[in-house]
């Protein structure tokens, strides 16, 4: 679902410099670009290092060892039952607009060319990304969309209807808690409202032309309806959900059937100051790759206020975070495992990620650090109220096991066995370099989030830091020089 830019909705919305005494470096890298100035670092490879001035690392014999990029591994598309827009390659997604005998469209709301756009158009056509160029550009151009858009096609029965029925699917005896609906006579609006759409354009649409990956089902569709959002109902608002009627074998259109779609007012196209504006569709979108929600959906429980506190999958806004394009396949992380030093460069420039880890155990769903240098541009330069505007080292802490099964008290399905609603620990969080904790009291970030030059995680910064499992983790991670083009970073095991 989708969170907006406020606070009333589901929870919502320097330094003292470590010296290096002495390089030791391995005879397969080059010594020909030595660090020359404060604009210049050596090249991207990894360097061991003897930091024994450093108060962390003091007395302790360091073994040193190669960063690694890892292969092999499942992703998360791998891992599900089932998901809509593959992530990588090319994609053909079909979005339907649609007013109601009750709500006709006029010629003062968006329009088709307005869909188009916020779809389709290039970067310079809107002031923020069109679905197509900003998942070009957060996958490093791995991901091309393509939307064909229909409509408006005006449905068979008033807005008011589907509101009655959407009310009566989401009853509950108020005694019991229990759903009341009788399962043979319950309607499945957007389901209805999807098989009326794809009936009507049959012979207008190769339906088989939207399936990618030959798995039989529809990659992607988009309902776009003409109403006016509102939060506090079940119906109007935007989120993604399936294709009810596929069990019933009664949904196949030229051999392939419906099944992730995306269910969203115009209106989110007129929010905020932007002419157009697709941030809800691109965050659905997330949704349609597998992706969870970052953001607390309830303030009633006490766990994980503040969610992640920015991001797409949080916040509607800027890149995609470092974990998710990691379960994506859209970055390989660096894998740290033992003592060593890196160059790394921004997230949004390059895909450099350093994954840092106890033990690899050949897969990406488990417990780890992440580790990027952010910059604040790209992606990252617009809604400066609720993303970091000057740069820094983030680090996250994800904890990504699965195996328990769906968490069958959670707000929603997710295969991992935490999640940043429901669970003590958090799927994917910020570790706070000002340590504050304000992430969770506010649920926005701070520049002061974010590591500077010369702070040491589990050292200066949080000196006794853990794992879930209340292990002290082993290593400090050193920020020790910061430029424009590159980030150096030490990882000492102890």
């Amino acid at each position: 679902m989708k969170k907006i830019l406020t606070l009333f909705l589901f929870a919502f919305i320097f330094t003292s410099f470590i010296a290096c005494d002495a390089f030791i470096i391995p005879e397969n890298i080059s010594t020909e670009e030595p660090v020359t100035d404060d604009n210049e670092l050596t090249t991207s490879k990894p360097i061991t290092e003897d930091l024994t001035s450093d108060p962390s690392s003091t007395d302790v014999d360091i073994t040193h060892s190669q960063p690694f990029t890892p292969e092999g591994y499942s992703l998360l598309q791998d891992e599900l039952e089932s998901f809509g827009i593959p992530s990588i390659g090319s994609v053909n997604v079909l979005v339907f607009a649609v007013d109601f005998p009750d709500s006709k469209h006029s010629s003062s709301q968006a329009s088709i060319d307005d869909i188009e756009t916020a779809f389709n158009g290039s970067s310079n056509d809107l002031d923020f990304e069109s679905v197509r160029s900003y998942y070009q550009k957060s996958s490093y151009d791995q991901l091309h969309i393509n939307a064909d858009v229909y409509g408006y096609y005006t449905l068979s029965k008033t807005a008011s209807y589907y509101e009655r029925e959407s009310e009566k699917y989401m009853e509950v005896d108020p005694y019991t808690g229990e759903y009341i609906y009788d399962e043979d006579e319950v309607t499945h609006v957007e389901s209805d409202i999807i098989n009326e759409l794809l009936t009507h354009y049959d012979d207008q649409i190769n339906y088989s032309d939207y399936d990618s990956n030959d798995d039989g089902f529809i990659d992607g569709i988009y309902l776009i309806y003409n109403h006016p959002s509102e939060p506090d109902t079940d119906l109007w608002w935007a989120y993604q959900y399936n294709y009810a009627y596929n069990d019933l074998n009664q949904s196949s259109f030229d051999g392939v059937s419906p099944d992730y779609y995306t269910w969203a007012s115009n209106d989110f196209l007129n929010e905020g100051d932007d002419d157009i504006n697709a941030r809800t569709y691109i965050h659905e979108t997330g949704h349609m790759l597998g992706l969870d929600d970052y953001y607390d959906y309830s303030t009633e429980d006490t766990y994980n206020n503040g969610g992640l506190g920015t991001y797409m999958m949080d916040y509607t806004i800027g890149d995609h975070d470092p974990f998710s394009k990691i379960l994506l396949g859209w970055v390989k992380p660096i894998v740290i495992e033992s003592s060593a030093t890196i160059d790394i460069s921004s997230s949004i420039e390059s895909q450099d990620v350093l994954l840092i880890i106890d033990e690899w155990k050949g897969t990406i769903f488990d417990e780890y650090l992440l580790l990027t240098y952010y910059k604040p541009i790209g992606l990252n330069s617009y809604d400066p109220e609720f993303i970091f505007t000057q740069s820094g080292i983030n680090i996250f802490h994800v904890s990504a096991e699965i195996g328990d099964g769906y968490l069958t008290d959670s707000y929603y399905y997710s295969i991992f066995n935490h999640n940043n609603t429901d669970t003590e620990d958090k799927l994917i969080d910020i570790i706070e370099a000002d340590m504050n904790e304000n992430i969770e009291e506010l649920g926005i970030v701070e520049n002061s989030d974010l590591f500077q030059e010369g702070q040491v995680l589990n050292y200066s910064i949080y000196p006794s830091y853990r794992w879930y499992d209340d292990r002290l983790i082993n290593f400090t991670v050193s920020i020790d020089h910061i430029t424009y083009e590159k980030a150096r970073i030490t990882i000492s095991y102890k």
